[in-house]
């Protein structure tokens, strides 16, 4: 298993809010698109990565005590609730932050199988023999439009709310957390991406070709953030991608 990660702060940004960490000690990738409070994005996003940083330093200590599939799905999910508590409570300390929250994904790869965590509009998308599919469903107004028919797919990576998110980590006390589980097979290379990378691509077909065709795991991940800034770089831009060996 290979990993590679790429940020770039766009075009039009004037900080990088996003976040991202990558252990393939243990198998962990994770992606963080932070926002609100005055500037204070980066703040949630890194706060968000910091709890999975802390989590992975302690696994060896911690590794006998997990078994199964259940409970890895268990650990990733309690981890993006620690991180909504922190966040939330570090934006109550300061009221300067009142606001601040973050997009999360968040996923192990252990043993064939991805077990994930998912709050927001960032992605996970998989690329298997020159096919392209979209593993995770936005927590967006748009996604909302276009499961109640309102809109098309294709309409909604145009539509001026695509930005506007329904759920974000830190943003209220609680939060809602989509988890899953997928296998993967030799060779498949999977995306994990903001929206500064899915939105600005004309289209997820688009992602799968510069992906395939690239040379190697960072000829892709330069050619796709490049890709990105030549339609606009509109936004801070994050991948990370895995190629499964």
């Amino acid at each position: 298993m290979k990993f590679v990660a790429q940020t770039d702060i766009g075009k039009r940004r004037r900080y990088n809010e996003d976040c991202y960490l990558i252990d393939d000690r243990v198998g962990l990738f994770v992606v963080a698109d932070g926002m609100g409070g005055h500037n204070a994005g980066d703040i949630a996003s890194q706060l968000a990565i910091d709890v999975f940083r802390e989590w992975a330093e302690s696994f060896p200590k911690i590794a006998p005590s997990i078994h199964g599939k259940a409970t890895i799905v268990n650990i990733i999910d309690q981890l993006v609730v620690d991180a909504n508590t922190r966040i939330h409570t570090e934006s109550k300390i300061h009221p300067t932050r009142h606001g601040m929250g973050t997009t999360l994904i968040a996923g192990i790869c252990q043993d064939n199988l991805i077990s994930y965590a998912h709050v927001g509009d960032s992605r996970i998308y998989l690329i298997r023999q020159g096919c392209i599919t979209q593993i995770t469903i936005d927590h967006s107004q748009v996604q909302e439009m276009v499961d109640s028919g309102i809109i098309t797919a294709e309409e909604a990576r145009v539509h001026q709310n695509r930005h506007i998110i329904n759920r974000a980590v830190g943003l209220h006390q609680t939060v809602i957390v989509d988890t899953n589980q997928f296998e993967i097979l030799t060779d498949d290379i999977l995306l994990v991406c903001t929206d500064g990378l899915h939105d600005m691509i004309a289209s997820d077909q688009e992602i799968a070709e510069l992906i395939i065709s690239a040379s190697d795991l960072e000829s892709a991940g330069k050619t796709l953030t490049e890709t990105a800034l030549a339609y606009g770089g509109s936004d801070n831009i994050t991948l990370i991608l895995i190629h499964i060996a």
